[in-house]
C-alpha cells in the first residue's frame, strides 16, 4: 500500500540520516504493526492531500493539510510528535525584538507569515495581517521586510537558514516566549479497505515504542541530547492515550 509524506526538515528529509527522526519512527512502527507500505515523499502539500483523497493512499504524514469537516469523517488522525514553535523575526528590522507578551493584540498592525492551511483566525481577530507561504519562503519574506514574523519549529527554521540562507542566518532571532505547539500526524484513510484496522495496529505499535524507550532513542539519535528534546519537542504519550 502507498504511504505519502511531505518534506519537513530536519524531521523528514532525504538530506538527513535515515530520512529524519519522524521517517525512522514511522517506518519502525509500520514494521512492528506488520504493515507493508511503499513510502513516497512529495514536496508539494496539496499533492499530499490529493493522494489521500483522490488516489486512495493508505495514509499520509504532514502538517497544515487543512481537511474539511466532511473529509475528516473519512480520516483517522494519529499523532507522531508534538512540536514546540517559536516566532522568527529579523534583528536588523527589530533590533530590540518584537513586543510579544503572549497576547497577539500586542502585534496589531504587523504582518504574520502563515503556512498554507494554517489556522490564522486569531491573528486576523487581533488585527494582524496574514501572508501565506512555505517555510523557506516565509523566512525570505521576513528578511525582505515583506512580513514581520512567522511561527515554525526552531529546529526547522535553523536547518533552513543554515541550508539556504547561511549569510543571513545570524540576522534572525526567535522571540523568547513560545508561539505555541503543533501536532504532526499520520493520517489513515478509512476508504482503504484495511484502513481502520491498520490505523489501530499502527497506534498500538507507536505507543509501544514510546513506552519501551525506542521512540526517545530515535529522537536523541537525530536531534541530540535530552535538553534539545525538552526545549523543542512536546509530550506525545498523553496524545496517544486519548
Amino acid at each position: 500500500m502507498r504511504f505519502i509524506r511531505s518534506i519537513f526538515p530536519p524531521f523528514i528529509s532525504s538530506e538527513v540520516a535515515d530520512g529524519g527522526p519522524f521517517s525512522e519512527i514511522v517506518r519502525t512502527a509500520l514494521s512492528d504493526a506488520g504493515i507493508d507500505a511503499v513510502i513516497a515523499t512529495h514536496p508539494i502539500q496539496r499533492m499530499v492531500r490529493y493522494y489521500l483523497l483522490q488516489e486512495q493512499a493508505m495514509a499520509v504524514m504532514g502538517r497544515h493539510l487543512n481537511f474539511s469537516s466532511e473529509e475528516k469523517k473519512e480520516l483517522i488522525y494519529i499523532p507522531v510528535a508534538v512540536l514546540v514553535e517559536k516566532f522568527f523575526y529579523y534583528k536588523p528590522t527589530y533590533p530590540d525584538g518584537l513586543n510579544w507578551s503572549g497576547s497577539l493584540d500586542a502585534l496589531k498592525g504587523k504582518t504574520y507569515g502563515a503556512h498554507k492551511g494554517e489556522n490564522t483566525a486569531l491573528f486576523t481577530k487581533a488585527g494582524v495581517s496574514v501572508k501565506e507561504g512555505r517555510s523557506i519562503g516565509l523566512l525570505k519574506q521576513i528578511a525582505a521586510g515583506q512580513i514581520d514574523f512567522a511561527a515554525m519549529p526552531v529546529l526547522t527554521g535553523n536547518w533552513l537558514l543554515k541550508k539556504y540562507m547561511s549569510e543571513q542566518k545570524d540576522n534572525f532571532a526567535t522571540m523568547e516566549r513560545v508561539a505555541g505547539s503543533d501536532v504532526f500526524y499520520i493520517i489513515f484513510n478509512k476508504k482503504d479497505e484495511q484502513g481502520v484496522a491498520r490505523a489501530a495496529s499502527f497506534r498500538k505499535a507507536l505507543s509501544r515504542m514510546v513506552d519501551d524507550g525506542r521512540y526517545a532513542e530515535i529522537m536523541k539519535k537525530h536531534l541530540g541530547n535530552g535538553d534539545v528534546l525538552k526545549l523543542y519537542m512536546g509530550d506525545i504519550k498523553g496524545l496517544l492515550a486519548r
